[in-house]
């Protein structure tokens, strides 16, 4: 049956005049492949990264070490999440992706912070899912000890600039895809926040009006609305100042008002509710982070609540703000910092 698919690609002729080599066939691979997949969208796959100059072993439809070590190495090269599973996104960069998904829901899913001396399910999860990166050796029985410890630190060590600790914190559980959005111990209740008064911050047309900060011509937040901002980032962990931040960029993407939805041509997302939360479009398929919790572009616009919630998750995800020039793009922690610059 593989060997019947590679003949049915359609190839263009046999020698292309760029560089004397055969073009690839065109084909089309259904989502989520990751170690251990089989069939014609394996071939797809090992066929294009073949033409990239990235996969070198057989295109037999077996997707086993090789074909993880190219999937990687153009996740690499192209910014993308780097986790050898070539998923939605990274078929669509390849240009081959089918548009169908058939990835599995995450098989478990971690509280944050899972660290030295902890059992139970989140521990459970850690070990299953570095064992199968192949990080943890050991045997997976929920207690984190030692081993998970180096296991979480190797990791961590792989995939800068995720800070190296060996304690598994939301960043290092959205880096591996299993983060449950809950981190225990920062809740706050709006009572308890202290970000107000806010303070100036250099960034560009901050100001402060009564307290509250606001992006210059734009509408502030009423009270209300910025302790719920204020509320989600904290529950996330986000110090003061960065809840401040969120508060200002809230004022300059709406002015609080869910109901303002503004498409920009430029950067193909909207600025609707509190923040952009297209910067990265597949955090709302089902399995991406904010969507496998339930999130979607709908019921995201609902209320300001569930907006700076779905927010906050972007985040964890991305660092201080994945709205920053010339892109908009999210890039993962481990891609690099992105720092507190930027004008969305």
């Amino acid at each position: 049956m593989v060997a019947g698919f590679i003949a049915a690609l359609p190839l263009a002729p046999a020698v292309a005049e760029a560089d004397g080599m055969p073009e690839p066939g065109n084909c089309k691979a259904d989502a989520e492949l990751v170690v251990g997949s089989k069939g014609g969208s394996v071939v797809c796959v090992q066929w294009s990264l073949m033409w990239l100059g990235l996969f070198h072993g057989a295109i037999n439809g077996d997707y086993q070490q090789d074909t993880f070590d190219a999937v990687i190495a153009f996740q690499q090269g192209n910014r993308l999440r780097v986790n050898g599973h070539a998923d939605a996104t990274t078929l669509t960069a390849m240009g081959i992706y089918s548009g169908t998904d058939n990835a599995p829901p995450p098989p478990c899913l971690a509280d944050a912070p899972v660290k030295a001396g902890d059992r139970g399910p989140s521990a459970e999860c850690v070990q299953r899912t570095l064992g199968s990166l192949g990080y943890f050796t050991g045997t997976v029985d929920g207690t984190f000890g030692p081993s998970t410890t180096a296991a979480v630190r190797a990791f961590q060590l792989s995939n800068p600039p995720i800070p190296v600790d060996g304690i598994a914190g939301n960043q290092t559980l959205a880096a591996l895809g299993i983060w449950s959005g809950y981190t225990a111990g920062v809740g706050v209740a709006p009572a308890d926040l202290r970000w107000f008064p806010a303070t100036i911050q250099a960034e560009a047309n901050w100001r402060v009006l009564q307290g509250i900060p606001f992006y210059y011509g734009r509408r502030a937040c009423s009270r209300a609305d910025a302790d719920t901002i204020a509320t989600e980032f904290a529950k996330d962990g986000a110090d003061v100042a960065t809840q401040q931040y969120f508060i200002y960029i809230a004022s300059r993407e709406g002015s609080c008002n869910y109901r303002a939805v503004n498409y920009n041509l430029a950067t193909k997302d909207d600025s609707h509710c509190t923040f952009q939360l297209n910067a990265m479009a597949g955090m709302f398929s089902p399995n991406a982070e904010l969507g496998r919790r339930g999130w979607n572009t709908d019921n995201v616009k609902a209320s300001m609540a569930n907006c700076a919630d779905a927010a906050s998750d972007l985040w964890v995800f991305c660092a201080r703000s994945p709205w920053t020039p010339p892109n908009y793009g999210c890039a993962p922690p481990w891609e690099g910092d992105l720092g507190p610059e930027g004008d969305a």
